[in-house]
This record gives C-alpha cells, structure tokens and sequence, in this order.
C-alpha cells in the first residue's frame, strides 16, 4: 500500500494484517481524483474513521488537506506511518462511537469511514455525524462499503455512489435542503 499522489507520492504505508481489506489504489485513485477535481481536498480538515494504516487521511493530508484525526481501535499501523512521514495528528485509540463522542464539538469537511464490511457501522457512523452536527455546511462523509450490502441512506443524502468489483462507497451529506456540492 502507498501513498498515490501529493506531497507524499510514493511513500509505502504500513498495512494491518490479518482480516483487513484495504483500500485499493484503483478505488483510491478514482475516489481522490473525485474529490480533488470538486476542490474537496485543499484546505480541508479530515476525520479517518476506522483508518487503520492511515492511507485514507494521509492520502487527503498529501493532496493539500489542512489536518486529520485518525479513530480506530489499533492504532499501531497509523502511528507508525505518521511517523515515518513525519506527519503531526491527532490519534484517537477508540471505539468509533466513544471517538465520535469525543470530537462532537469540532467540525469537519470530510470525513473517511472503511468499516470492516459485515458490519452496519458505516450508517451508524453517518448517523452520528449527523445527530452530533460534525459536518461542515459543506461537508460529506465517504462511506465504503461492500457492494452486496448497500447502504440503507436517504437518497437525498447521496452526492455520488461508485462501484468497484466487490468494494463500493457512497459520497454522502448530512443535510436534505440543497445539493451542497453540485453533481459529483
């Protein structure tokens, strides 16, 4: 796993092992791409929930994003990348929801949540961002998911959804009034 574009291009990132199913640099790339040609990414501040190594919010952090604050239960992996890039951010070491509860009061424009995929923590983790107000006016949350497990969303929460063989995410707001971004 590396880092694909930015001030970090190139840079091979620590991966957890085990049961784990990384972002893949074509699902990468494509999301990234998305994100950076809508001006997303340039200034923006980030939260990587279930981030594991890291790639998801380092990748943002090397395309210009303002910071990150990386949530997971092990966070080895991500300490050890931020380290070796010599990246300062917050780490929390928690459960999704504590680390939610935690950060209820800071805001932010984009948000990453890979949750391991037999789960429904990615809606519950929209869910919350939402009831704690967490995103920015215009901030979405980007919520990858298995392909045979769609998410269970309003449609009119939903900027964009993409498909990649068995990986899927959905580019998602928090608020039903107006298209914030525009067509994705």
């Amino acid at each position: 796993m590396r880092v694909i574009s930015g001030q970090y291009k190139g840079a091979k990132l620590l991966s957890p092992r085990g049961e784990v199913r990384p972002t893949t640099d074509l699902v990468k790339g494509s999301l990234f791409s998305m994100l950076q040609s809508r001006g997303m990414l340039n200034g923006a501040v980030c939260l990587d929930v279930f981030c594991g190594s890291g790639a998801l919010g380092i990748e943002a952090l090397s395309r210009n994003a303002l910071s990150c604050v990386f949530v997971d239960v092990d966070c080895k992996n991500v300490n050890a990348n931020l380290d070796k890039l010599k990246i300062k951010a917050q780490v929390l070491q928690q459960d999704f929801r504590r680390a939610l509860r935690t950060l209820k009061n800071e805001k932010f424009d984009l948000v990453f949540c890979d949750p391991p995929y037999k789960t429904d923590y990615a809606e519950e983790v929209f869910n919350l961002l939402v009831k704690y107000g967490m995103l920015n006016e215009n901030g979405v949350a980007v919520l990858e998911h298995a392909t045979d497990k769609p998410l269970n969303l309003p449609k009119q929460n939903i900027i964009e959804s993409r498909v990649f063989g068995v990986s899927a995410f959905d580019i998602v707001r928090g608020k039903n009034e107006s298209d914030i971004c525009g067509n994705v």
